[in-house]
């Protein structure tokens, strides 16, 4: 039976992603970087799906789950890259601005001596004067998202790709967005742009790496879903979102180094 890993499944994509292959009948490796969060979120599915805590950012917890699936499975089928934040979800200007409400609903006082404490934080991080586009954007925030969307897949990448060898049909499925086509970019969110490019940059590099091995790696858009990144006004549910990923892992004739949205091939 085919092993199938995914990273960020705890929530939206990852979740629906994971719950499908678990209909489906494979064994799911359900990544979370929180290990209750990842619980709770396979709680409706089969004791098929095992959680296990995984933060792409951390080497030492990726090498941890990588040391549970060479010791009970020997071998890992598909990788499935799921794992990502957009430039608002860790934002330090949201957190901030939390604080600030919660400070202003008990007291004024408060909040205006927390702002004073915040000010070298702003300038530090550059949000303080600051606007949208590739132009005026915090590069804090951008490498804090490349580290995770992009440097956390190709680390999961290097260190599975042993155990991907020994399936008999290896899979590698990186989740992108249609954000970081290069016809296509903008000053629009431009750190999570550029962590999907790249993204797809690594896609072909490793689908070339790997190809003469039996490995095939592809890319998906899964479009603008209704999750927690997507939005309440995104067109797409979570189970059309994850169609793609979850078709790529389960068909049996598949092409490697393409990109793919609705289970055609896109333009990177």
């Amino acid at each position: 039976m085919n092993v199938i890993l995914v990273t960020g499944g705890n929530r939206g994509i990852g979740q629906e992603i994971c719950r499908q292959l678990d209909e489906a009948g494979y064994i799911v490796i359900l990544g979370s970087r929180d290990l209750l969060k990842g619980e709770k979120a396979a709680g409706t599915m089969s004791e098929r799906v095992i959680v296990k805590q995984l933060d792409v950012t951390d080497e030492e917890s990726i090498q941890a789950l990588f040391a549970f699936v060479k010791k009970e499975f020997g071998k890992l089928d598909i990788l499935i890259n799921n794992a990502g934040i957009g430039e608002r979800s860790e934002d330090p200007v949201n957190e901030i601005v939390a604080k600030v409400k919660r400070s202003i609903a008990s007291n004024f006082a408060g909040t205006w001596q927390m702002l004073k404490k915040m000010k070298p934080i702003l300038h530090k991080t550059g949000i303080e004067s600051r606007g949208k586009g590739a132009g005026n954007v915090s590069l804090f925030q951008v490498r804090k998202v490349m580290e995770t969307n992009f440097y956390g897949a190709w680390r999961m990448i290097q260190v599975f790709v042993p155990l991907i060898l020994k399936s008999e049909d290896g899979r590698i499925i990186n989740i992108s967005s249609g954000m970081g086509e290069l016809s296509a970019l903008t000053g629009f969110y431009p750190g999570y742009s550029l962590s999907k490019t790249s993204l797809n940059a690594l896609t072909i590099m490793f689908s070339n790496e790997l190809k003469e091995k039996g490995i095939k790696v592809n890319a998906v858009c899964p479009g603008w879903v209704r999750t927690d990144m997507g939005g309440v006004d995104a067109p797409l549910s979570v189970s059309e979102g994850a169609d793609t990923a979850v078709w790529l892992a389960t068909e049996m004739q598949i092409p490697t180094g393409k990109f793919f949205q609705k289970r055609s091939v896109i333009n990177w």
